[in-house]
């Protein structure tokens, strides 16, 4: 993963992991900074300080909700983070949106009725997602509140 300054023009090299290959998403926690990257069909955590690589959920190529670490994505590309340690990733092959509940061990699928296929970007703002779909563009009203029943 690469840095570059726009005022310098600087290029450098931000993190180095093998784990990081066909890197499709990238999101930052306002918090600390750190980075979650969606590669291949896993979601990792980069942490800003340290520059360390952690697997977070996926592995092989599939549809599963489960545990963070039993969970399986296939084609995951953009991801935002909706609230702290929760994201919303776009799982294009699986034609599905994920939430994965870094907190609570979970990744759940978001349930979207009248959907078209194959979700590619996301932007939340204003008490509206709007996911951008294989050839549209279609907004949802958030009227909700996001809870894990254990």
């Amino acid at each position: 993963m690469r840095t570059v300054d726009v005022m310098s023009q600087a290029v450098g090299t931000f993190v180095k992991s093998d784990s990081l290959k066909n890197i499709r998403g990238i999101t930052q926690d306002g918090k600390n900074g750190d980075l979650f990257v969606t590669a291949d069909n896993a979601l990792y955590r980069i942490t800003y300080i340290q520059r360390t690589v952690k697997l977070i959920s996926g592995t092989n190529s599939g549809y599963r909700d489960s545990t963070l670490l039993d969970s399986l994505f296939s084609g995951p590309l953009e991801l935002i983070l909706i609230k702290p340690n929760t994201l919303l990733i776009a799982d294009s092959i699986n034609n599905t949106l994920r939430l994965v509940h870094m907190n609570s061990d979970k990744v759940t699928t978001l349930k979207v009725t009248n959907s078209p296929s194959r979700p590619r970007s996301l932007l939340l703002t204003n008490n509206s997602l709007y996911v951008g779909w294989s050839g549209t563009v279609v907004q949802y009203k958030c009227e909700y509140n996001i809870t894990i029943i254990q």
